[in-house]
């Protein structure tokens, strides 16, 4: 049984509560349908790894480790393949006179195929 609200304010926060209801209906409704579109979990294409992510993370290792600013060059494309290694070149330059640049290269290996990688100064 549906009872009719006495006063027109009662009416109004009814009215207001059944549109707000429809548009969480709404909204829930357009989330389930986006989530059925692509729902492939394998993926035959290997993924390119974020070699600038890789290098910000160099960068970051030998400011902390060697109290040193460093500009880190890597390839920018790397199949994220575990097992797999290149080489990134760290440019820096020494903080006292003669201030002379030293390029070090890096040696990055991927260790799982969801792009962690463990890296080494040469």
């Amino acid at each position: 049984m549906h009872s009719e609200p006495t006063t027109p304010i009662a009416a109004r926060v009814l009215r207001v509560r059944r549109g707000g209801i429809g548009a969480v209906a709404a909204l829930a409704c357009v989330a389930l349908m986006s989530a059925c579109g692509s729902s492939s979990t394998t993926s035959t294409a290997p993924k390119t790894l974020n070699t600038a992510r890789v290098a910000a993370s160099i960068e970051q290792s030998i400011l902390k480790e060697r109290h040193l600013s460093a500009k880190v060059i890597c390839p920018t494309t790397v199949l994220q393949e575990a097992g797999k290694t290149f080489q990134c070149i760290a440019t820096s330059t020494s903080t006292k006179p003669p201030f002379v640049v030293t390029k070090t290269p890096f040696v990055v290996t991927i260790q799982t195929n969801k792009g962690y990688v463990t890296y080494v100064g040469k």
